[in-house]
């Protein structure tokens, strides 16, 4: 499959190849033609005509919009001048190939593009989205600002809405970073807008990571991360809680119902905690099962049966929440995590024909075994298509 890497050009207000010959000779001839001075103050209407004309005469191509199936966000280190520097890599895949999307981590371009990331990768992961810019001008107190805006559209070609809170939770870290330097009467405007710079990237890479193994957990990502993993045959799901911590359930079929286990991240690096699940039908309805970790709450780990929609029959949600009691002594239940997470058979599952563990759920929870295999991409692009012609056939217009 060919492969290439593409970057957002501010300037040209595109995207454009990375290490091409062309792209390389039409950004100096453009450089050249700008001057130093005012190439470093950046987008302007007329730098972005200087520059796309040079991209055209050197027959370098440059692009407003990237297409593919979403199969891969992730943090990649880069090394350069003796600095290492952390850049966001979202891979996308079509029949055309596959493409790199690379953009630096401290960019407005891919903070603003990971909000967008976070709620790309629950709803269309593994399905065609198309990834844009455009650069906003606005006057603010008699000056002019230039903001880099991410754009996403998914399968539908509806814009994909951010998910809140982000820039108000890097802000609240940037507080908290730079309060002791302002107690200690720091003034210095330059260092504290570094303080501020370094806090909000490192916030952004640490979501970015987060995409990066939901998408593992789903089965979407490249198939070399998972193998990673050593796979057994199993059904995983992945969760991560609101404090930004990782719960990953992975269960088997043993006599005649679901077994397996809760594993999450412990508190020293590279440490990790694991308690048995055992489940069974519970109150909730659906299948239950309670975890234990020595320092928390008890939990209770919930399997149902989502919601079909016109296009897509019942899956398979997970559900992790805390076992409590309130002023009265009444049992409560705490949902952890804002979003459920997805049952999955993992690739050495799915090599398995009629597997137990998809008979089990189907007799627990009447869903489909094959809901339990990630969707191909084309097939989720497909079934709209189809939804539309079963409606026609029943005497529906649309």
């Amino acid at each position: 499959m060919a492969t290439r890497m593409m970057q957002r050009n501010n300037l040209a207000d595109a995207f454009v190849l990375v290490n091409d010959e062309q792209t390389n000779a039409a950004l100096k001839t453009a450089r050249e033609q700008i001057g130093d001075a005012e190439w470093k103050k950046g987008y302007s209407p007329e730098n972005k005509a200087i520059v796309r004309d040079a991209l055209k005469e050197h027959g370098a191509r440059y692009e407003q919009a990237l297409k593919g199936n979403l199969v891969g966000a992730e943090v990649a280190e880069t090394q350069a001048n003796g600095e290492t520097f952390r850049k966001l890599r979202v891979t996308l895949e079509n029949e055309a190939g596959r493409t790199i999307l690379s953009a630096d981590m401290g960019s407005e371009f891919a903070q603003r593009l990971i909000t967008k990331l976070d709620t790309a990768t629950r709803e269309h992961a593994g399905g065609e989205v198309s990834i844009g810019a455009f650069a906003k001008q606005t006057e603010r107190d008699g000056r002019t600002f230039v903001d880099h805006v991410a754009t996403m559209k998914g399968p539908d070609g509806q814009e994909v809405p951010a998910t809140p809170g982000h820039f108000e939770k890097a802000r609240e870290r940037v507080e908290a970073a730079q309060k002791p330097m302002l107690d200690a009467g720091m003034k210095d405007k330059k260092i504290l807008n570094q303080i501020a710079a370094s806090t909000r990237e490192s916030y952004f890479a640490e979501v970015a990571a987060g995409l990066s193994e939901r998408m593992v957990e789903q089965g979407i990502a490249p198939k070399t991360v998972a193998n990673e993993r050593g796979e057994f045959p199993a059904l995983d799901a992945g969760i991560k809680d609101r404090d930004g911590t990782w719960h990953n359930m992975s269960a088997y079929e043993k006599d005649g119902h679901l077994v397996g286990t809760l594993q999450r991240r412990g508190g020293q690096p590279g440490e990790y905690e694991k308690v048995p699940l055992e489940f069974h039908p519970g109150e909730l309805g659906g299948l239950q099962a309670e975890a234990q970790f020595p320092d928390g709450a008890p939990l209770l780990v919930s399997l149902s049966r989502s919601e079909p929609s016109e296009t897509q029959p019942s899956k398979v949600d997970v559900r992790i929440f805390a076992k409590g009691q309130d002023l009265e002594g009444k049992d409560t239940l705490e949902q952890i995590h804002e979003h459920p997470g997805r049952l999955r058979a993992n690739d050495a599952l799915q090599k398995i024909p009629d597997h137990r563990e998809g008979k089990a759920i189907e007799q627990a929870l009447g869903v489909d075994p094959k809901m339990l295999n990630p969707v191909p991409a084309r097939e989720a692009q497909r079934a709209p298509a189809k939804a539309q012609e079963k409606q026609h056939s029943q005497g529906v217009q649309l």
